[in-house]
């Protein structure tokens, strides 16, 4: 645990709250790595071994909160949605990354994925 615990409460008031589930992070996480080019949620679905349904129900969150964008996108001849990390998306991300790694005392390069 960090020496300052009352500091890293004081500073959860910066953390959206609502990307606050694993899978959610797992998501902004993975995007983030991918830059601007995003994914399709295939390989989302593939990459992070979740259900369409769990997939596409927090995709559609981040896609409101302005955490995500997305596009049409047809590739071998299919239509699919391709999602990307907004700016906003990783600027959050970074917040959450950085209080996380706070909270639980970790440092070098675990903090720094």
């Amino acid at each position: 645990m960090p020496d300052d615990l009352i500091t890293v409460v004081e500073e959860s008031e910066d953390v959206d709250s609502t990307i606050i589930s694993r899978v959610r992070l797992e998501i902004l996480w993975a995007l983030s790595e991918l830059g601007e080019d995003g994914a399709t949620a295939r390989h989302l679905k593939a990459g992070l071994n979740l259900s369409d349904g769990v997939l596409y129900a927090n995709l559609k969150k981040l896609v409101g909160l302005g955490y995500l964008r997305s596009e049409k996108v047809t590739l071998e001849g299919k239509e699919l949605e391709l999602y990307a990390i907004t700016r906003e998306g990783l600027l959050a991300w970074q917040r959450v990354r950085s209080w996380l790694c706070k909270l639980l005392g970790c440092g070098g390069e675990l903090c720094e994925r």
